[in-house]
């Protein structure tokens, strides 16, 4: 079976940042966006009447060729923002930006500019009852829907793609089950968020948890352009400040003063119950399209989302088995097959 264009281009993509070695950073995408793009930004409505803020990229000729849409859905800000504000680089790679897509950016519900409550790793629906019914499901139908019929003209064919965290709203995309969506590229997603990340075969990450919620769990009460300032920990050796932490609950007394709701949840859930078992997104990836192709990409050497590349694709392929699907695993660390060409891209 040919692979579609948008996954032989990603597949390329992948091989090229692990074998390739850029000498030196040049600011050519960058002048390359401005020149032959234009962005916009938009509230794209939800069924239950929140508004997700969601910047677009065109092509400048897009008025008159219909190009395909190719989607990004993150917790860690779709920016920047402002119309004078444009992205250095877009999608996985220069060959893709060059190739012609419409590239979408989204911040997910309750993230940065979106309206709405943000939950981690919002439970999957099988079945949503009614327009205030919602998931990360429905929030990706709802988006495709507007994207083809009243975004910038397109040919009705949309991919999503995004590493890590926007890796499981790419996932949890495909239970949105919309025809328009042609092909999903998953990278070190998240599938079950007891296994990946905070816990390692049961073992609770201290140093990993701690960090990454100390800052991306702080509340954002509303709208904002701003990501929360980094945990400061007045020292650089780390070892030394979680000896001196002492008990789990020194991190609430001494630093969180119970802000930061999912710690709390950690600390209440320390076993896989049903707290944890609501957030398996593995259950839910069965009927999906099966005119959706899929490529998950995972690293080996992955200390985050080993478990949920692996487990993604085998799930995928064992409740699905008219679907295209496939898998690129590498000898990366967590988004090590991008990282080169970030590197690339900086300025």
């Amino acid at each position: 079976m040919k692979l579609p264009l948008f996954f032989r281009l990603l597949t390329t993509a992948v091989l090229l940042t692990s074998t390739t070695a850029y000498g030196q950073k040049i600011n050519v995408d960058s002048v390359y966006v401005r020149q032959h793009y234009t962005k916009t930004e938009q509230l794209v409505p939800m069924r239950d009447g929140r508004k997700l803020h969601t910047i677009i990229y065109a092509p400048t000729d897009a008025a008159t060729k219909r190009y395909p849409v190719l989607m990004n859905r993150t917790p860690y800000s779709a920016g920047p923002y402002g119309p004078d504000t444009y992205k250095t680089a877009l999608g996985p790679s220069p060959t893709m930006m060059r190739e012609g897509y419409i590239f979408v950016y989204q911040d997910v519900r309750g993230a940065y500019m979106s309206e709405g409550e943000f939950v981690n790793m919002r439970p999957a629906k099988d079945k949503p009852r009614g327009k205030q019914d919602i998931d990360e499901g429905t929030d990706t139908f709802d988006t495709i829907e507007w994207l083809v019929k009243k975004g910038p003209r397109n040919n009705g064919r949309v991919g999503q793609w995004g590493i890590s965290y926007p890796g499981f709203y790419t996932s949890v995309g495909l239970t949105s089950r919309h025809p328009a969506l042609k092909a999903s590229s998953p990278q070190a997603p998240i599938a079950d968020w007891f296994w990946d990340d905070f816990h390692h075969n049961g073992a609770f990450f201290l140093p990993h948890a701690f960090n990454f919620l100390a800052s991306f769990g702080q509340p954002r009460p509303q709208p904002t352009p701003n990501r929360n300032p980094s945990f400061q920990h007045g020292t650089p050796d780390g070892y030394d400040f979680f000896l001196r932490l002492g008990p789990l609950k020194n991190a609430n007394e001494r630093y969180f003063k119970n802000n930061v709701a999912f710690w709390n949840d950690l600390m209440a859930h320390p076993n896989y119950d049903e707290f944890w078992q609501a957030r398996n997104l593995r259950p839910h990836l069965k009927d999906l399209n099966p005119k959706t192709a899929v490529l998950t990409v995972g690293g080996f050497n992955d200390a985050e989302n080993l478990f949920g590349a692996l487990q993604t694709y085998k799930t995928i392929e064992n409740q699905n088995p008219k679907l295209s699907n496939r898998i690129v695993m590498g000898p990366w660390v967590h988004g090590g097959w991008a990282r080169a060409l970030a590197k690339w891209w900086a300025t």
